[in-house]
């Protein structure tokens, strides 16, 4: 591979490559969340009732994205927000939404699935791996 393809030219190519995938599958299957709004949902889905600043923390987006993402969902009916204390709120993932889940996260797997064919088991963790402490080492500075 040339000099042309540096690591994050890569990791950006192949993050934007399983975003389009992932919103091509849901689009074939009349599941209307892009990729933005399923990564809110997600994070919903394994950690529900969280601020829009712990989701954004988690998503490392900025909260004005995440807020905007969040009224879309919750047109969609997908999420509410519920008051926990005077100016907080916490985003609740609602019946709708914790229903519609497991099916995205089985095409989002099998996208994963199908992104990774003809990497061995122990590589995949060793990318999971290696990705993590690229992140790591640079939120340390």
């Amino acid at each position: 591979m040339d000099d042309f393809y540096s690591l994050g030219l890569l990791v950006n190519r192949a993050s934007v490559s399983l975003a389009k995938s992932l919103n091509k599958s849901l689009d074939a299957q009349d599941i209307d969340l892009p990729n933005s709004q399923f990564a809110v949902m997600r994070c919903l889905y394994f950690k529900d009732e969280l601020s829009q600043l712990e989701i954004a923390n988690l998503l490392f987006k900025n909260a004005a994205a995440i807020k905007r993402t969040v009224d879309l969902l919750e047109k969609k009916g997908l999420v509410v927000r519920k008051q926990v204390r005077t100016l907080k709120n916490s985003v609740c993932i609602t019946d709708k939404g914790r229903e519609l889940m497991p099916k995205v996260i089985h095409i989002a797997d099998g996208l994963i699935d199908e992104a990774l064919s003809g990497i061995e088991p122990d590589n995949r963790e060793l990318l999971k791996t290696m990705l993590d402490r690229i992140y790591t080492n640079l939120e340390k500075k």
